[in-house]
C-alpha cells in the first residue's frame, strides 16, 4: 500500500486535530478552547458559636471574676489568675448545657493548680455558676 500526498495529508490532518482535541484546542479556533465551567463550592460551614479560643478566654475571665460571677474560691482562697486550654474546651450547642476548660489557677496564696472549671448557663446564656474539680497540685514557681 503506498500513500499519495493526500493521503498523509489526511493522515496528518487527522493526527493534528487528535492531539489539538486532547490538549483543547478547536479546529479552526486558532486558541485554546475556554476552560470547563467551574463547578459550584459549597458556603465554608458557618461558625454557629464561639470559637475554642473565645470560650477559654472566657471561662478563664469568669474563673477570677472578671464577668458576672465572683471569683472561684477554695482552701486557696480566692482565683487571681487564670489561663485555660483552648482545646480543652466543651461548648456544647445549647446555652442550657454547661461549659467546661482545663485551666492551670493561682490562687491567692500563691498556689498553682490544673483544674477544670465547669459554668453553668441560664436559658439565654448567662452564666449562673462557675466551679472546679480538686485538680492537681502544680509546681511553685521559683524565683
Amino acid at each position: 500500500m503506498t500513500l499519495n500526498t493526500t493521503g498523509i495529508r489526511t493522515i496528518l490532518a487527522i493526527a493534528v486535530l487528535g492531539v489539538a482535541s486532547y490538549f483543547g484546542v478547536t479546529a479552526g479556533t486558532g486558541g485554546a478552547a475556554a476552560p470547563p465551567p467551574i463547578a459550584p463550592q459549597p458556603p465554608p460551614a458557618a461558625q454557629t458559636g464561639p470559637s475554642p479560643q473565645e470560650v477559654a478566654r472566657d471561662v478563664a475571665d469568669i474563673a477570677v471574676g472578671n464577668g458576672a460571677l465572683a471569683a472561684l474560691e477554695g482552701s486557696h482562697g480566692q482565683a487571681t489568675s487564670a489561663d485555660c486550654d483552648p482545646s480543652t474546651v466543651s461548648n456544647p450547642p445549647d446555652v442550657s448545657t454547661p461549659t467546661s476548660a482545663s485551666c492551670s489557677i493561682i490562687y491567692e496564696d500563691g498556689s498553682a493548680w490544673q483544674q477544670t472549671v465547669t459554668i453553668t448557663f441560664d436559658s439565654q446564656g448567662n452564666p449562673v455558676t462557675a466551679s472546679t474539680n480538686d485538680g492537681i497540685g502544680l509546681p511553685q514557681p521559683t524565683g
